[in-house]
């Protein structure tokens, strides 16, 4: 159970530090998890996972359940048509104050959090990633360790091919009229 917590607490930090909130935000469409090394088996399993969510998912990769830190980043990107898996990913931070955004270490582009909490795709990668990558990192790991050592009540384990639910809001949403 302690490593389990440890996947949920620093993909819980790397949400916050990405700018999502820690509760379910109203456009929910993203979902933050953890599992196996990527491989093409787990790139189609989040295909079907974030298919049947219908968002678009933050994952981390970790090569045993006793690892200290993941071993790769990778999204699952729902386009009009396809779900992309987009791996080798690294967490990116431009300073001390910085949200934190996934770069691509293979291609030209990186994944943020836009105003409207969803998770967008964008040409460019920033320079001195490895430095960013550092400062990241270490910035998840402090954040993470603040974390209670509670599992979420809606945390949930889905074995390969097996049916998974979206957790349901503790609250209604809230509706404004400007």
């Amino acid at each position: 159970m302690e490593t389990t917590v440890r996947h949920q607490n620093f993909m819980l930090a790397l949400r916050q530090l990405m700018g999502w909130p820690t509760f379910a935000p109203v456009n929910n469409a993203i979902a933050f998890t953890s599992g196996q090394t990527m491989s093409a088996p787990v790139g189609v399993e989040l295909g079907r996972i974030a298919q049947a969510l219908n968002k678009d998912l933050v994952y981390s990769g970790w090569s045993t359940i006793t690892a200290r830190e993941p071993d790769g980043f990778a999204v699952a990107f729902r386009d009009l048509v396809t779900v992309d898996i987009i791996d080798r990913l690294v967490p990116f931070a431009a300073d001390d104050r910085a949200r934190v955004i996934l770069v691509s270490t293979s291609t030209d582009e990186h994944f943020a959090i836009d105003t409207r909490g969803s998770l967008i795709r964008m040409a460019g990668r920033p320079k001195a990633v490895r430095d960013g990558r550092a400062l990241a990192m270490s910035r998840i790991k402090a954040v993470a360790a603040t974390r209670s050592s509670d599992l979420l009540p809606d945390n949930q384990f889905v074995a390969t091919g097996a049916a998974v639910t979206c957790p349901q809001p503790l609250h209604e949403t809230i509706v404004r009229f400007a």
